[in-house]
């Protein structure tokens, strides 16, 4: 049987890359999947290839409101809610004396504000389901590179965020654990150099870069019931770059 069967899920930046990844690994488990994100086209695209298991919202989970719409909305839908994967992100590697402001604000309100409140909302409904939370993280988070300050910064707070409330939500029966991927091939990619990526893949045991779907598989098994006496844990998914 599915490992999923009967299980709800709300994947944020769910349209493209990883998160439409993930999208797709729960519900060729048998799950029933909102996913959200700010362009409406992949969503309606990844929709219409499962009409009978996938719903979106477009939105933004930055603004204000937006986070309580779309769990509400996956309640109305499919009645109930067991996992939540905080997918969506931004990010700008660059010195930051170079980043201005707004892209600064931007940065820590996707990576940060927008996790803790998606998962403040959920709270009630994965109490009720006995469910878990799965946030994606990165490898940044514990490594150091120059430009990184900031994208680092925000997801190494995910990870805080993960097992602070992985202590705090776990008398609820909710787990709550983060994904760490490496360099992974997603529109966040396209935008390195090549020479970047290679040096990537010479760091990286497993001699390649990342794909969705590695990460996809790393948050299916977090989020199912083989993972269920795991909580407050990072995963790195990463060919091995950070051993």
């Amino acid at each position: 049987m599915p490992r999923f069967s009967n299980k709800v899920a709300l994947v944020t930046g769910g349209g493209t890359g990883i998160g439409r990844a993930i999208a797709k690994a729960l519900v060729a488990e048998g799950c029933k999947v909102v996913v959200t994100g700010r362009r409406e086209e992949p969503l309606k695209l990844l929709a219409a290839e499962h009409p009978d298991a996938v719903r979106y919202v477009t939105t933004d989970v930055t603004a204000k409101g937006a986070p309580a719409a779309a769990v509400a909305f996956v309640v109305e839908q499919f009645g109930g809610l067991n996992v939540l994967v905080n997918c969506a992100g931004a990010g700008a590697l660059a010195p930051l004396l170079t980043l201005d402001d707004d892209t600064l604000e931007q940065m820590l309100a996707v990576n940060t504000k927008g996790v803790l409140i998606t998962i403040r909302e959920a709270i009630p409904h994965l109490a009720k389901s006995g469910g878990c939370v799965v946030n994606i993280s990165s490898t940044l988070a514990q490594a150091n590179m120059p430009g990184a300050a900031a994208y680092s910064g925000s997801k190494a707070a995910v990870e805080r965020i993960t097992s602070s409330l992985a202590v705090e939500l776990g008398p609820q029966g909710i787990r709550l654990n983060s994904v760490a991927p490496g360099l992974t091939k997603s529109d966040m990619s396209d935008g390195v150099p090549q020479e970047a990526i290679d040096g990537m893949i010479a760091q990286t045991p497993l001699g390649r870069i990342g794909q969705p779907e590695d990460i996809a598989k790393a948050v299916v098994f977090l989020a199912s019931d083989d993972a269920s006496w795991i909580t407050g844990q990072v995963l790195q998914s990463s060919g091995g770059l950070m051993v």
